[in-house]
């Protein structure tokens, strides 16, 4: 074989090599869509001002290594990568959030399935500060994952649900799981920020909840009506009750030293006159026996008169 001969076979191996190191980082991709992370929000257009992270929520790939083996400043959600800087976004009312309380397990989708190692899911400090404008630091996240999912370097299905063990961690508020998809034959992972709502302070009413969308008044117009309907109920209570003390007070005034009203006197006077004539009626149809001793007594003549007829 001569030299050029095999100098080709060498570089034709070489692009294979390179090809296939490209195809595996590029394709072997995956989010979390259930519940929802930053990037899948942004790819349904639930999330605004997202950036590139719209068009390829399964690209958040960078180096192994974080949430502590190497340094990631606080740009953890966007792994460091410039392009997805828009997913390092915090504070109040930046991301959308899903109830803690109805998450029972997390679901990837993959548009090509990779050999894996494992999944890993680390969770926010009980006193991280969720108000903070400054984006995710190792500092924020518990040093161990609540869930991890041993691989052994197989490969997913297209979708894979990976169930939690136990509950999720206690905690309050706004929370930020920080899940870890880490590849077993190549030198990256993939990385994913979901918002969690556990209730309570800094809860719903900073963040809104997609699984509860929020219809109500804002919280300044609500609080105004509350206390305005608060007040006309107050008023209205102390009304009615003023109304009631004058009721009966008038009343047993009315019932100690007054008439009754015109109404009532007529009423009374109509009811009697009524009974009265009912009386008379009854009188006239069934007369008792004096009346009819006295009828006949003006029917028959006087004793002295049949006296001198009968002479």
């Amino acid at each position: 074989m001569s030299l050029r001969n095999f100098s080709v076979i060498r570089l034709v191996a070489l692009v294979a090599i390179v090809s296939h190191l490209l195809i595996t980082l590029v394709d072997a991709h995956g989010y979390v869509t259930a519940p929802a992370s930053r990037a899948y929000f942004c790819k349904t257009g639930q999330a605004k001002d997202c950036g590139e992270i719209q068009y390829e929520p399964q690209s958040v790939e960078a180096p192994k290594g974080l949430p502590f083996a190497r340094s990631g400043g606080a740009n953890l959600c966007s792994a460091g990568l410039s392009q997805f800087a828009q997913l390092d976004r915090q504070g109040a009312k930046v991301w959308p959030t899903t109830k803690a309380a109805d998450v029972h397990s997390f679901s990837w989708t993959f548009t090509a399935q990779h050999a894996t190692t494992n999944f890993r899911y680390f969770i926010t400090r009980p006193d991280w500060d969720a108000s903070s404008t400054r984006g995710l630091t190792a500092n924020d996240l518990e040093s161990d994952p609540f869930l991890t999912v041993a691989m052994n370097g197989k490969a997913p299905p297209a979708t894979m649900k990976h169930d939690l063990s136990k509950s999720m961690p206690t905690r309050t508020g706004h929370h930020i799981v920080y899940a870890v998809w880490t590849v077993d034959n190549t030198a990256n992972a993939f990385y994913q920020c979901i918002d969690l709502d556990f209730g309570g302070s800094n809860s719903n009413s900073n963040f809104p909840d997609v699984a509860s969308p929020s219809t109500t008044k804002p919280a300044a117009a609500a609080a105004a009506s509350s206390s305005s309907a608060s007040s006309s109920s107050t008023s209205s209570a102390s009304d009615s009750n003023s109304a009631a003390t004058n009721s009966n007070s008038t009343a047993a005034a009315s019932s100690a030293s007054t008439p009754k009203p015109a109404s009532a006197s007529n009423t009374d006077h109509r009811s009697h006159a009524a009974k009265s004539k009912s009386c008379r009626l009854k009188k006239r149809r069934q007369p008792n026996s004096s009346a009819l001793a006295a009828r006949a007594d003006l029917r028959r003549p006087p004793m002295r008169m049949l006296k001198k007829r009968s002479s």
